[in-house]
């Protein structure tokens, strides 16, 4: 397919994200095409348009962001983190490793969920557990988010810039997870945040969390999940 004049990446960008030519999909060709048409209601990364287009290729996290700063995001220094000390904010590793389980060949790692404790996430049983089912990523399209997401995701980089967080990107996105019995489900919209690594505890994700969804709510969007993942930085 050729791009939609209008996205903020250029050709080769697309090209060597495995977003041009006939083996495109079509969710990601109509997430590109209402990125295009509609700026205001859909901004995704390149990384998120490559889990919709295709969980089978070898994909790492690109550096480029969809909303962030750069001064923000290179003002706080990594910090020590202390692996040996009980964080109730932080999911467990299983549930770390394999929570995006099938969006791509190398999902990334969860870092934190706002729904950690509400919707536990299901551990193996007995000494063989398998993997999760796994989950595909969509967009967001005719929800209350839309209509004012060029409001309030400004609003939301600025929360994560006085709380000083690191993030390298803010993505919306939905996750289908397909079950065993094919009967698929289409979970919440979330909004999705990815921080460098080793610099940050769950906790700051968990306070910011609490900001992002007290801002929604303010602007009549309700039922969303924030995720933070750790994104990776690649030296060029």
């Amino acid at each position: 397919m050729d791009p939609p004049n209008g996205l903020p990446f250029t050709n080769e960008q697309l090209d060597e994200a495995g977003l041009l030519g006939e083996g495109v999909s079509e969710r990601a060709a109509q997430a590109m095409k209402t990125m295009a048409e509609r700026p205001d209601l859909l901004n995704l990364s390149l990384f998120a348009l490559q889990c919709m287009n295709s969980p089978r290729k070898s994909i790492s996290p690109p550096v480029s962001p969809t909303l962030s700063d750069a001064s923000t995001a290179l003002s706080t220094p990594p910090i020590a983190l202390n692996t040996t000390a009980v964080d109730p904010y932080s999911p467990s590793d299983w549930e770390r490793t394999t929570y995006y389980h099938g969006i791509c060949s190398d999902p990334p790692k969860l870092l934190y969920r706002s729904d950690l404790l509400d919707n536990p996430f299901p551990k193996p049983v007995g000494r063989h557990g398998h993997l999760p089912t796994k989950k595909s990523m969509r967009g967001v399209y005719a929800t209350p988010l839309n209509p004012v997401w060029h409001t309030v995701g400004p609003q939301i980089c600025d929360i994560l810039k006085t709380r000083k967080i690191r993030f390298s990107g803010i993505d919306t996105a939905r996750f289908v997870t397909h079950r065993e019995d094919n009967k698929d489900s289409l979970g919440p919209v979330v909004i999705w945040i990815s921080t460098y690594p080793n610099t940050t505890t769950a906790k700051d994700p968990h306070d910011a969390s609490i900001d992002i969804l007290a801002l929604l709510e303010a602007n009549g969007v309700k039922g969303v999940v924030v995720e933070w993942w750790e994104a990776v930085v690649v030296m060029l």
